[in-house]
């Protein structure tokens, strides 16, 4: 048995060359991680007070809207959807069978990216931030040894699972990544060191245990732990040389931390909305709870309970027998006192919606929806609105924001997965990766914003400028048709070339009739 070695870490902001960033996970970010869950404990465990609980120690759990999750899916499928995309094309020159492109594609597809970017996109609005890590995952054999060429690897992680470590105007070049994972009776936590000195790039992997305990919270490490002891093929220490930049990208939702102005994580998309989520809960919670307590009440006169004895011996507990049909002899002064009488109470459903949505026209203000982006109604529920937005609403320039700021990250990230492949002189289809961008090559971003603007609309004014002189085909090709310069130079040409071709068909024919 493996004795605990070392000092008893409470947490990985006890190691040493972590930054003294305990309090803002403890009071923003883990806090945004509980309300994306739907369950803050501050929020929404409520003391009630009963009969046999006079003094209200007791607790019971608020009902919750999990505004602050649709509010991140929403702004998450805005931005990313299965029509978005990444490419690469060598030189610079986009082809169908570009081979670095389709080495790309193998990548992305192998690892899920499309819908697991979108996952981790909406855990980044709502945490505040997200991370992506490339790695090549090389296959072993029994004995550890490699026996064939490695793949390259993304993985997503989330704002509470990383923290940098060293960072330059806000990019973060270093930081360590946490997971965790319950096993015989202990938590075992893998702390994965990035650092990027120079151009030398260093991973490194510790790994801490401590005993499961129902009062304590997870993210305690404890003590070290031999590495092989659980892991035995995770190398605890892997150096490269000649790296350009790191193997992952941090990404953060548009907008200044306003929190800590040293430090280079983002906000919660809904961060300046606590309020408004808590008021949500409250009526939500209150509209729930209108139709339990709302329910048919009957009042009967005492006289008429039946008594019996209690359990185990226990005092004689009163009920009212509804559904005995025998027809009993009472004493009674008068006959009032024998009237069974109906005492429900309206349900105030209008008063609840219309709190509801006046909060939520509040929650999309601040958190950059037009009013009625999010809205509620007894039948359906919660709701977003489905029409087209117009490029001049607040909803499209929020988006755009994001996409911005995500944008520079995605081709950072195309970047680390050529490079990472380099250096380990990974092929496809027998050509190197290396050999492949030797030439240079280019990335494009494509963003799919039809969900939030109208593209007819767009094409039809872009037709319109060029037709008045005030815009060109080639910008309108780039900018409203998505093409890279490249494709739009070559569609210009072709364009051309018909043109050309069609006025000698045409001078021919009419030439002929003189």
């Amino acid at each position: 048995m493996i004795e605990n070695t070392g000092l008893f870490r409470k947490d990985v902001f006890d190691l040493e060359g972590v930054p003294a960033f305990r309090e803002y996970y403890n009071l923003f970010i883990f806090v945004w991680q509980a309300i994306y869950k739907g369950y803050y404990k501050a929020w929404h465990d409520v003391p009630i007070k009963t009969i046999k609980d006079p003094k209200g120690l007791k607790n019971r759990r608020m009902a919750t809207m999990n505004a602050g999750k649709l509010s991140a899916s929403q702004m998450a499928r805005y931005v990313w959807n299965e029509r978005c995309s990444l490419t690469a094309s060598m030189n610079g020159k986009e082809s169908d069978d570009d081979p670095l492109n389709e080495f790309l594609q193998m990548v992305l597809t192998e690892n899920k990216f499309g819908t697991a970017f979108g996952d981790l996109l909406e855990k980044s609005f709502a945490l505040g931030g997200g991370a992506i890590r490339e790695y090549v995952e090389i296959p072993k054999d029994k004995n550890g040894n490699d026996i064939g060429e490695g793949k390259v690897r993304l993985g997503y992680t989330m704002a509470s699972q990383f923290v940098p470590t060293a960072w330059d105007n806000s990019k973060i070049k270093s930081g360590i990544f946490i997971s965790r994972e319950a096993r015989d009776g202990y938590y075992y936590t893998v702390v994965e060191w990035h650092r990027l000195d120079g151009t030398t790039y260093r991973v490194t992997n510790d790994l801490y245990r401590t005993p499961i305990k129902g009062d304590e919270p997870q993210n305690i490490l404890g003590y070290w732990y031999p590495l092989n002891m659980i892991y035995p093929l995770l190398s605890p220490d892997t150096t490269l040389q000649n790296v350009k930049s790191s193997f992952f990208q941090y990404f953060k939702p548009f907008g200044a931390n306003y929190a800590d102005d040293n430090s280079p994580l983002g906000m919660s998309i809904f961060a300046p909305a606590l309020d408004t989520l808590q008021t949500l809960d409250v009526i939500f919670d209150s509209f729930r709870r209108e139709f339990v307590l709302g329910k048919k009440r009957i009042i009967a006169p005492a006289r008429m309970m039946k008594n019996v004895g209690g359990l185990n011996g226990g005092a004689p507990q009163r009920y009212f027998d509804a559904d005995d049909e025998v027809y009993e002899a009472l004493s009674t002064d008068t006959n009032e006192d024998l009237k069974i009488q109906d005492n429900s109470v309206s349900l105030r459903v209008q008063e609840h919606v219309s709190g509801i949505n006046a909060n939520l026209a509040i929650l999309c203000t601040q958190i950059g929806f037009d009013a009625g982006t999010l809205s509620f109604d007894e039948a359906k529920g919660l709701k977003t609105a489905t029409e087209v937005i117009s490029e001049d609403s607040k909803t499209f320039g929020t988006v755009q924001a994001h996409e911005n700021n995500i944008k520079d990250s995605l081709v950072q990230m195309v970047h680390a997965i050529f490079e990472i492949a380099v250096q380990y002189g990974l092929t496809y289809k027998g050509q190197t990766i290396e050999s492949m961008i030797a030439g240079g090559y280019d990335v494009s971003v494509q963003f799919d914003d039809s969900i939030i603007q109208d593209k007819d609309a767009d094409i039809n004014r872009g037709i319109m400028e060029i037709g008045a002189g005030v815009l060109s085909k080639k910008k309108f090709m780039m900018d409203t048709l998505g093409y890279t310069e490249e494709i739009a130079e070559r569609e210009l040409a072709q364009i051309a070339e018909e043109r050309k071709t069609s006025s000698v068909v045409v001078d021919s024919i009419f030439g002929g009739m003189g």
